[in-house]
């Protein structure tokens, strides 16, 4: 399945629906904004792992729904996605704030330097991944861009589902994942269950 192709028809669909279906297809501007910042203050702001400085990277920033409000404690925010027309409407959304990059990818590469990022987050993103190739090659990817210290807050999916949905991805055990984690180089500092459907990992390079 092409992946690329898959997000660009549901961007166009609808995209608060497909970044945030928990207020079904009729979700409002107000309640997808609102719902970001949220996010945003549970998952980032009152992390104490997490600094507030320097370089932000969000994988898989969508529309922006998070990063307009992760640009306020940050001197800088990436946003790249797989999406093409993701990233045409996040520009769209809050193009004013001067501080925020957004850069379509290849949903594998990251078109950054090398160690040249202080955070690097990923919330419902790493879930939809159909490739086990493409989930390991963004962690050599995060890990090649992070600077030496540098964190990666990830969400991982833990149950087995049908990739043939849309909102199908590759599900991996902590152990499984930990081997990865090793083979790159990263140090794991936490872990957190979500559910019975997914888990929260802390990483340092």
């Amino acid at each position: 399945m092409n992946q690329k192709q898959l997000w660009d028809d549901l961007a166009k669909k609808n995209s608060k629906y497909y970044i945030n279906s928990d207020y079904g297809k009729g979700i409002t501007e107000g309640e997808f904004r609102e719902s970001g910042r949220q996010d945003y203050i549970k998952y980032i702001l009152k992390d104490d792992l997490v600094s507030f400085n320097g370089t932000f990277l969000e994988i898989g920033c969508g529309t922006g729904r998070m990063t307009e409000f992760i640009s306020g404690i940050y001197r800088k925010v990436i946003g790249i996605d797989i999406s093409g027309e993701m990233i045409k409407q996040a520009k769209e959304r809050i193009n004013p704030l001067i501080n925020i990059e957004f850069k379509e990818t290849d949903g594998s590469t990251i078109p950054l330097k090398d160690n040249t990022v202080d955070i690097a987050f990923s919330y419902l993103v790493f879930q939809h991944f159909k490739e086990r190739s493409m989930v390991e090659k963004n962690f050599e990817e995060v890990y090649r861009v992070l600077k030496p210290g540098g964190i990666f807050k990830v969400r991982i999916r833990s149950d087995k589902v049908d990739l043939d949905r849309w909102w199908g991805g590759v599900e991996y055990t902590e152990q499984s994942i930990g081997q990865l984690i090793k083979k790159i180089g990263y140090k794991l500092l936490k872990t957190e269950p979500v559910g019975d459907y997914g888990f929260w990992i802390w990483l340092k390079k």
